[in-house]
Order: C-alpha cells, then sequence, then structure tokens
C-alpha cells in the first residue's frame, strides 16, 4: 500500500441551496457573482462530458456491395434515390466514393472498406442499435478475404432482426417496409436472443 499526499493544499468547501438563500438576503452581489461562476463551472463541464459521452441514437441504412457489384447498387441508388436519401446513410470505403461520385448521395457516416474492417463496424452499428437496414449486394461467384466477417454481418441481422437485403429486389423490399413503418426501429423480437440473454443473466447471478 502506498501514501499518497496531494502536492498542494486542498480545500473541500459545502455549500448547500440553503446557505445560498441565506447568502441572497445577507449578500445580493456576492450571491449573484457566485451563481454565475457555478453555472460556467457547470456548463464547461458539460460540454467537456458531451464530447466524451456523446451517443449516436441515429438509426442508419447501410449501403454496401461487393467490387463486381457496385455498378448494381449505383444503378439501385439512382433508381431510388429520394426514397434513399430520407434516411440517415452508412457505407463502406469504396462503396460510399462511388456513390457520391455516381450519384450525388451524401453520407452521413463512412467505415472503412469491407476487408479492412468495414464490416465489422457496420456489425457493431447493429449490436449498438444504430442500423434500420442493410444493403448488401453480394458477389456469390467470387471469394472473399474477409468471408467471415460477411458471414459474422448476416449472422447480426438475424440475431437482431435487421432487414438485410443482397440484390436489387430485396433492396426494393426492405426500402418499401422501412418506408412504411412509422419509425425506423422496425425490429421483431427475437425469441433466440432473449432466451440467451436470460441465460447470461443467469450466469452472473449464479
Amino acid at each position: 500500500m502506498a501514501n499518497v499526499q496531494a502536492s498542494e493544499k486542498t480545500a473541500v468547501i459545502i455549500f448547500t441551496l440553503e446557505h445560498y438563500e441565506t447568502l441572497i438576503k445577507i449578500d445580493p452581489i456576492t450571491a449573484l457573482k457566485l451563481k454565475l461562476f457555478f453555472e460556467s463551472v457547470y456548463e464547461q463541464n458539460k460540454a467537456q462530458n458531451d464530447k466524451f459521452f456523446h451517443v449516436d441514437s441515429k438509426k442508419y441504412l447501410a449501403l454496401i456491395a461487393h467490387n463486381e457489384m457496385k455498378s448494381s447498387l449505383v444503378g439501385f441508388v439512382k433508381e431510388h434515390y429520394k426514397l434513399i436519401n430520407q434516411f440517415p446513410l452508412v457505407a463502406t470505403g469504396t462503396t460510399g466514393l462511388l456513390l457520391f461520385k455516381e450519384t450525388g448521395l451524401t453520407l452521413s457516416r463512412k467505415v472503412k472498406s469491407g476487408p479492412l474492417g468495414g464490416d465489422q463496424a457496420v456489425g457493431n452499428m447493429i449490436s449498438n442499435n444504430n442500423i434500420c437496414g442493410v444493403i448488401f449486394f453480394r458477389d456469390p461467384l467470387s471469394a472473399h478475404p474477409h468471408q467471415a466477417d460477411i458471414a459474422a454481418l448476416g449472422r447480426l441481422c438475424d440475431v437482431y432482426q435487421i432487414p438485410f437485403a443482397t440484390n436489387p429486389s430485396t433492396a426494393e423490399a426492405v426500402l418499401t417496409h422501412l418506408s412504411n413503418s412509422s419509425s425506423t426501429d422496425t425490429r421483431h423480437g427475437n425469441p433466440a436472443l432473449e432466451k440467451y440473454q436470460e441465460r447470461q443473466s443467469q450466469v452472473v447471478k449464479n
């Protein structure tokens, strides 16, 4: 055990609301100055805390496409531009740049390319309740070095009941579903997830 001493003398002052009310009666000017001082300290601390503890509550529509399918996604976005542009959007690296270049579509967020962790980043957003749907035009005829990430992304969509489209036909269905919903939180309950969470709760209790 180490002995810790402050390098400078410190003092702690407890100043309650009752003390403040008494001070107002005795010295209103000092009370006002003190009030302004504490408000300034509060605002400074709040601004710093907001930077560190900001929680993104948006529900993004994720747009992803393998290289051989990027042109198909560009065409799909052009055809459904107005509908897609209603949502906060996130896309993986090259796909996002191409969509902006070819369609003018502006993204709210962009993550790395799929093989560099982009699919995992979208998966993380799913687990944090920041994704309302995923449109992922996959190339089924080519091998992918990050196949495990692709499979994990699809699995998370199933776990959290996120609409997951892998071609233009299913993407149209997902867009229709999302646009007709009163909220972007369109997930259905997952009995398997609920049972898993119950089991994990028992592990902690035991």
